[in-house]
């Protein structure tokens, strides 16, 4: 297992995090294993297990599809990135809308990084509540 240097692994991270929100499945296959889940807690539309590349793009698909396309980013430039060599943590403040349900959440995914690819994915939510309310089925 090899570290990575936190400059590389916060470009790295930033090239995931645009694939992501692009649900660009070709761009996440470079940086993510195969294997890797996304696990979203709670019991909402969201919730479970999404794996590798598929998975997370299938994901951010249905999170366009549940919000009738109004899920972003705060602004474009509004995420941070914390890097060291084995982890790093994506910061940013999301908006949408479900009908009368509006969604003003700040979220953390904390990525394990092996040998240069992304091997786990971690979620935290600053209202887990709230992110229920808003995600219930």
């Amino acid at each position: 297992m090899l570290a990575v240097d936190e400059k590389r692994l916060g470009d790295l991270v930033e090239h995931f995090y645009r694939a992501f929100l692009a649900a660009d499945r070709e761009a996440l296959a470079k940086v993510v294993v195969s294997e890797a889940a996304w696990v979203v807690r709670l019991d909402t539309a969201l919730s479970g297990a999404h794996v590798g590349p598929d998975g997370i793009a299938a994901l951010r698909r249905r999170i366009d599809e549940l919000t009738a396309g109004t899920w972003r980013p705060l602004r474009e430039d509004s995420f941070d990135i914390a890097a060291s060599q084995w982890h790093a943590v994506i910061m940013d403040r999301f908006l949408a809308e479900r009908g009368e349900r509006r969604l003003d959440s700040h979220e953390a995914v904390v990525l394990a990084v092996e040998d240069g690819r992304i091997t786990r994915l971690f979620h935290y939510l600053h209202d887990p509540a709230a992110f229920g309310a808003f995600w219930s089925r």
